[in-house]
């Protein structure tokens, strides 16, 4: 019962903090890295008890990229994305896991879960679209987002110039 409670508690505080930061951030035109991936963490958590042992998250951060700025919700979107169309699919669950480094004078962000690359999605893709627009709008050409599948893996990748 105790540990009931002790997870509820901290599901309510993971929801809390994600509302809060979608309320505060969402309208800005960029936030750090290291706000958006606090939020990541939250909606992980959150999503862990939707998925019960079904999802594992591992995240290999270059400290050099805490402070670079980025659209805010980019990475949220494609954890969101990666969630519903990779591991709900996968009876057994599955793995995302979130990189990020500099390379070239660019903040690279890696997803990569498990799963497919889901072709012909009946949906909007709005989450894709927005991203691509975002990126567009905030950096023009110099920024470049792609999406692969490799080996029942599906990679999310963003590039950002460094300003």
């Amino acid at each position: 019962m105790l540990e009931d409670v002790h997870k509820a508690r901290n599901m309510l505080t993971s929801l809390s903090e994600t509302l809060r930061y979608s309320l505060t951030k969402s309208a800005l035109n960029s936030i750090s890295l290291e706000d958006e991936l606090e939020m990541v963490e939250n909606y992980i958590e959150i999503s862990k008890i939707q998925f019960e042992n079904r999802l594992h998250f591992e995240t290999h951060i270059d400290p050099d990229s805490l402070n670079k700025q980025i659209p805010p919700m980019m990475i949220q979107m494609l954890v969101k994305n990666a969630l519903k169309h990779g591991i709900s699919n996968l009876k057994q669950g599955g793995s995302v896991i979130l990189s990020t480094s500099i390379e070239n004078n660019q903040l690279q962000i890696k997803l990569t879960n498990s799963g497919t690359l889901q072709k012909n999605v009946k949906g909007t893709q709005l989450g894709i679209k927005n991203i691509k627009n975002r990126l567009k709008l905030q950096y023009g050409e110099a920024a470049n987002f792609k999406l692969a599948e490799i080996e029942n893996h599906v990679i999310a990748t963003i590039k950002i110039p460094l300003v």
